[in-house]
């Protein structure tokens, strides 16, 4: 008898002892609850979901602390200065939304050296900026999800310059493309590639006006050489091939007819459409 009571009275020191730890342990986490400390996942408004380990204000928005991304990575944050270091070494300061996205105006300074000040959206890229590169390059214009969609000014390190449309990055629809040499072309870019109207000034002096097709002079044009001799006619792979007319300005009298590459080939007039 007696060393059942014995046995007992352990077990309900036990009990006590475990009660005492549970409740230390709930006053513990009540008061880190209560400091602002907050483990929590974050839906964000790019549609991933992100882990804050961190501070809350006494609104119960993510005040500081890190997030860590799906991707593996992870970022320090603090909403008070607008900053976030992320773990690559690109540093952001900003607008932030209450998840702690790029949102609004603010500057990005990338591990590679580029810098980018602007607006941001959803934590991209996105409205009009500046994007300064490393090796020299400058872009200012629109911006649409982290690549150059819109209208804007691309300035090369070595003093080429485009101005005009962008799709994806690449210039695409009108534009003007000028170099330090003096070339120059106004005219219309399919996706980088010189397709349609333009106008294209060499260095030397030439111009031709006309349509382009793959980067090349293709279908009807003129080009006037800098001593103001012209041809006016048809051109296909960059040279002078179909009818067209050849003016000289030593008073010579011009000559139409046709031509393959460059050369005339038959004195005829333009056939009559029946």
């Amino acid at each position: 008898m007696k060393k059942y009571r014995k046995r007992l009275s352990f077990r309900v020191k036990l009990l006590i002892v475990f009660g005492i730890a549970l409740a230390v342990a709930a006053a513990i986490l009540l008061a880190v609850y209560l400091s602002g400390f907050r483990y929590i996942t974050c839906h964000r408004l790019n549609g991933t979901d992100v882990r804050f380990v961190g501070m809350v204000d006494k609104a119960g928005k993510l005040s500081s602390g890190r997030i860590y991304y799906p991707d593996g990575s992870h970022a320090n944050v603090d909403r008070e200065t607008g900053k976030i270091e992320y773990s690559s070494g690109t540093v952001y300061e900003g607008e932030l939304s209450d998840t702690f996205e790029r949102e609004g105006q603010g500057t990005i300074v990338f591990s590679s050296g580029d810098v980018y000040t602007g607006d941001f959206s959803a934590d991209k890229l996105s409205g009009t900026g500046t994007y300064r590169y490393a090796n020299g390059d400058v872009y200012v214009g629109d911006i649409v999800d982290n690549v150059k969609e819109g209208t804007g000014k691309y300035t090369y390190a070595d003093g080429e310059v485009y101005e005009g449309g962008f799709t994806s990055d690449i210039r695409n629809g009108s534009g003007t493309m000028t170099k330090p040499d003096g070339t120059s072309f106004t005219g219309t870019y399919d996706m980088g590639i010189k397709t349609g109207q333009g106008t294209f000034r060499y260095p030397n002096g030439d111009i031709y006006e006309g349509e382009f097709y793959l980067d090349m002079r293709h279908g009807k044009g003129k080009y006037t050489w800098a001593d103001g001799e012209s041809y006016e006619g048809e051109f296909a792979n960059n040279n002078i091939n179909g009818y067209g007319t050849y003016t000289w300005t030593s008073g010579r009298a011009s000559y139409t007819g046709y031509f393959e590459n460059g050369k005339p080939v038959l004195v005829s007039p333009e056939p009559q459409e029946s």
